[in-house]
């Protein structure tokens, strides 16, 4: 029998825009009923891009199952506050970029037309610079995670969590990763680094924190899996959204090559590419260099058309992304089954027979994000009491033995 260990648990949301965030959302109700451990009191929380807001989320105290209700039975006022837009058109950018016309124009004439080795092409990219360095910004994300904070007494700040968040975003100046949370990082308001490892390069406005410009943490790496092992973790489990489709040319529901199907197709399978080649090199150098490290990987398989038909940042099919999320999950326990329960031994964690599992969890017995709320605390109270008993017996029998 494996001998439980008594390291860290962290958990690890990767990056995968909105619809990345959802489906992680919907495997982590999956997991909530599977293990006995409670999601809500793992030792680090790592997130990247939409799992950024994700990892926030649960290191704030707002469970799974509240989380997964709130996308398949949305509510007027999500998690109990007001919802803000999760991106802004931003009037001003595009204002102050139309004054500096006059002046681009010029360098892209002059670019264009004078000195050796300048082009047509010169000129071309001389008047990108009318362009924002982002379509649109992201603030709503801050304000609505700000307001959830506060409507539940949570501070908005990393020191006073209790427990180990790092939500990673990328210096764009410097191209380093910046983990928000760790010793030097840790005074920005956690609202505000979601904000910044959420930005999406070109979609989103990078995000000014300190003087310095942020992107999405997922441009340097796919997950920081790396970070939570640095930090002490010795079971990694890890969400990853995004995969490259595994498509068959001839008999596939695709009917034919991805290239057929234009540069959006292209660009998509691209980038799911290179995501996924530096996750997968990533889990070889780990298992290898830190062998008594268990990592738990869930992700999409890769004939998986339903998330490769998403737009990442599709909100509108939050309720078919998430219960796919929570079956994915499901399978993944189901097709692992000895294997995982043998892992998650090693680190005193019990595992459900995931079999014994409906295909769609059942509905939040309460309605009201108050009820909702309470119910959160007296679990989590439950859960600390369970964790002390066994603690009382050993002391008793210590005394008894004396």
């Amino acid at each position: 029998m494996a001998v439980a260990r008594r390291g860290k648990v962290a958990l690890v949301c990767a990056g995968g825009g909105i619809t990345g965030a959802v489906y992680e959302i919907g495997c982590l109700r999956a997991i909530r009923d599977l293990i006995d451990r409670s999601l809500l009191d793992l030792d680090i929380y790592v997130g990247i891009s939409g799992g950024a807001f994700v990892a926030s989320l649960l290191a704030a105290g707002v469970s799974p199952l509240e989380m997964y209700e709130e996308l398949v039975s949305p509510s007027p006022h999500p998690l109990g506050v007001s919802g803000a837009p999760l991106f802004r058109f931003g009037t001003r950018q595009y204002v102050n970029r139309g004054l500096r016309a006059p002046q681009v124009l010029r360098d892209a004439l002059l670019n264009g037309f004078e000195g050796e080795g300048h082009g047509p092409a010169d000129a071309v990219l001389t008047l990108l610079e009318l362009l924002p360095a982002g379509l649109l910004e992201n603030s709503g994300i801050q304000e609505y995670l700000a307001a959830v904070f506060k409507s539940r007494g949570v501070s908005d700040r990393f020191a006073a969590l209790g427990r180990e968040l790092y939500l990673v975003a990328v210096d764009i100046d410097s191209g380093e990763a910046v983990p928000f949370g760790a010793p030097g990082h840790d005074q920005v308001p956690i609202s505000k680094a979601v904000q910044a490892s959420a930005a999406l390069p070109g979609f989103y406005r990078p995000v000014r924190i300190g003087g310095r410009d942020y992107i999405d943490g997922g441009v340097q790496k796919t997950a920081h899996i790396s970070l939570a092992i640095q930090r002490g973790a010795d079971l990694v489990i890890c969400i990853n959204p995004i995969v490259p489709i595994l498509n068959d040319t001839t008999g596939g529901p695709l009917r034919g090559h991805l290239s057929q199907k234009g540069i959006g197709y292209v660009l998509d399978q691209a980038f799911r590419i290179m995501l996924h080649s530096r996750m997968r090199y990533g889990l070889e150098r780990y298992r290898r260099e830190f062998p008594d490290v268990d990592i738990l990987l869930i992700e999409p398989r890769r004939d998986d058309m339903r998330m490769f038909s998403y737009n990442i940042m599709r909100y509108a099919a939050r309720r078919v992304v998430a219960r796919h999320g929570y079956r994915s999950a499901l399978r993944t326990f189901r097709e692992g089954r000895r294997r995982l329960r043998r892992m998650l031994l090693r680190h005193g964690i019990e595992m459900r027979d995931p079999a014994r599992l409906p295909a769609t969890p059942e509905p939040h017995p309460y309605r009201s994000a108050l009820s909702r709320q309470l119910d959160v605390s007296l679990g989590r109270l439950d859960a600390a009491v369970d964790a002390l008993r066994p603690r009382a017996k050993s002391a008793t029998r210590t005394k008894s033995s004396k």
